[in-house]
């Protein structure tokens, strides 16, 4: 769900859905970086045909890339394992891992799901009304044709100040950032880019641009922490990854009800500070620094 686009047929579909309830494939394609909003979808829908007594009509299968449940691309933050498997199972959700899709048909999806060596152990067909999978990102083209910018997929490759090791008057932020997987996986999967990291990643590009302005040395580091709040429709997954990649600082994840009301605050604020042109109002920056999180190194 990357664009208005996206959301305005997907929400056609889902209507499509509930006037003709039958099963639904959730989850993410190999190469795939986020994947926090495959499980949030997953959980939203699964509370929205509950809500309207369809849920029993309405099979779900998470389908994902991720060696296991929780991996994130990130190697799992905390027990997210564990946790996520037993909100799948709390909600009737089966899951497929490992998983590479070959080919999508209209009403069916066609997955291979791998061992630990790469091999395919078993194939499904899947049967569907309605489906959102996440897609692996890749680059613009105007971008990606520039050569010595950017990897094979189009992405912008950074040095640790956020800058082109080609091109020194071009820095880089936020997706269309080249980041190496965490780890081999038997099926590619992405390190995500998450919100706070980006911020991190922005302030120290503007951190390293006045410094070159005024004659200084641009060493500024984003500390890329990564903090989360995802909906599942009536509860919340939270982490703390600090920073993003491992090993860690502090590797924390909790869920409950109570994650599903912060995240509609934390919309409402951050809405707030982007109409208000704040991104890091002053009892923001010494509330986080309260919590050991900063955006420089």
């Amino acid at each position: 769900m990357c664009t208005v686009d996206h959301a305005e047929r997907a929400h056609e579909d889902f209507e499509r859905l509930l006037e003709n309830p039958g099963p639904v494939v959730i989850g993410a394609f190999q190469g795939a970086s986020c994947f926090g909003p495959a499980y949030e979808y997953a959980f939203i829908l699964d509370k929205a045909v509950r809500k309207r007594k369809l849920r029993s009509k309405v099979p779900i299968t998470f389908v994902t890339s991720e060696p296991w449940i929780g991996h994130l691309g990130l190697s799992g933050v905390g027990d997210s394992r564990g946790m996520l498997e037993s909100e799948l199972r709390s909600h009737d959700i089966k899951w497929i891992t490992n998983a590479r899709t070959t080919r999508v048909e209209e009403g069916r999806m066609f997955v291979e799901q791998l061992d630990d060596d790469g091999n395919v152990a078993r194939s499904h067909e899947l049967p569907f009304r309605h489906s959102m999978t996440l897609p692996a990102f890749g680059g613009v083209d105007a971008v990606a044709r520039t050569e010595g910018l950017c990897n094979a997929k189009g992405m912008v490759e950074i040095d640790d100040y956020q800058r082109s090791p080609t091109y020194h008057n071009i820095f880089a932020a936020g997706v269309c950032v080249a980041i190496p997987p965490v780890e081999a996986t038997p099926v590619p999967t992405g390190a995500p880019k998450t919100g706070y990291m980006i911020e991190s990643m922005v302030t120290a590009i503007v951190h390293n641009i006045a410094a070159e302005l005024e004659g200084k040395e641009a060493n500024y580091k984003g500390s890329w922490h990564a903090i989360c709040l995802a909906d599942m429709g009536d509860r919340g997954a939270a982490f703390v990854a600090l920073p993003q990649m491992p090993p860690r600082d502090v590797n924390w994840f909790a869920a409950g009800r109570w994650v599903h009301l912060a995240k509609i605050a934390f919309e409402k604020y951050f809405i707030r500070k982007m109409k208000k042109g704040t991104s890091e109002p002053v009892y923001e920056k010494y509330m986080m620094r309260a919590l050991g999180i900063r955006r420089l190194e």
